[in-house]
């Protein structure tokens, strides 16, 4: 009983050093990122932002995440001219877009500063204050845009840089009155971020190898013939 045992003993343990190592123990799953912004100033603008590519000597890439920040500031002139008074409304906007190099759109935001008022009738001076008119300074408001992929990866792999444009478009507008003077100093800024999510791989533990035997098999096999024929037929004293 003993012996029978033992080898069952010793069987489990080959097998459990020969198990295979499980994904999750070879792969840990990490993430990277990186951002490029263009700097507040006005619009129009076509500028271009360069972020690092996955370099697949990492690991292996599961999920790109790319997000857009992007962000109006400015000021608005306004002057009634109507004959009477008017409730005018006006729009601090700029469509602020991330490009794939191909030019096509990847993200787009539209960032906008909002004001209402009622102004009175044309007051006679053009100066943008008093009861018919106003200056709105330091006008700003952001917005931000995001996609993920988990496959297609083409774009993103590879050991140079992405380059991706990015414009933005002044949106600006006021209405509430037939005649209405407006000026709009329209600026804008962008960020870019995108993070790569990704498995690194471990390199194997090496398997632990059973010592091999000096002595020939066929040797053993005699050693176990006997040893069973003495314990059937044992010697008589």
């Amino acid at each position: 009983m003993h012996r029978h045992f033992s080898i069952q003993f010793a069987a489990a343990t080959l097998i459990a050093f020969a198990a295979p190592i499980t994904a999750a123990q070879a792969a840990t799953l990490t993430t990277v990122k990186y951002e490029s912004s263009v700097n507040v100033q006005k619009t129009n603008f076509d500028k271009f932002v360069t972020l690092p590519k996955f370099d697949s000597n990492l690991g292996e890439l599961q999920k790109v995440f790319v997000q857009l920040g992007s962000e109006v500031q400015g000021s608005i002139r306004l002057e009634n001219l109507d004959a009477q008074s008017a409730d005018v409304t006006a729009n601090l906007a700029a469509e602020v877009s991330l490009l794939k190099p191909d030019r096509s759109i990847l993200l787009t935001t539209l960032p906008t500063a909002s004001i209402a008022q009622s102004f009175a009738a044309d007051d006679g001076d053009l100066d943008y204050k008093g009861p018919s008119g106003a200056t709105y300074n330091n006008l700003s408001n952001k917005k931000t845009a995001s996609t993920s992929f988990t496959s297609d990866f083409g774009l993103f792999i590879g050991s140079d840089t992405l380059t991706l444009p990015v414009t933005a478009v002044a949106k600006s507008s006021g209405t509430g009155a037939g005649n209405l003077a407006q000026i709009f100093n329209t600026l804008a800024a962008a960020k870019v971020e995108v993070v790569y999510e990704y498995y690194i791989k471990k390199p194997e533990e090496p398997k632990r190898k059973v010592p091999e035997s000096n002595i020939p098999l066929s040797a053993l096999a005699a050693v176990g013939v006997c040893t069973l024929l003495k314990s059937k037929y044992p010697q008589q004293a």
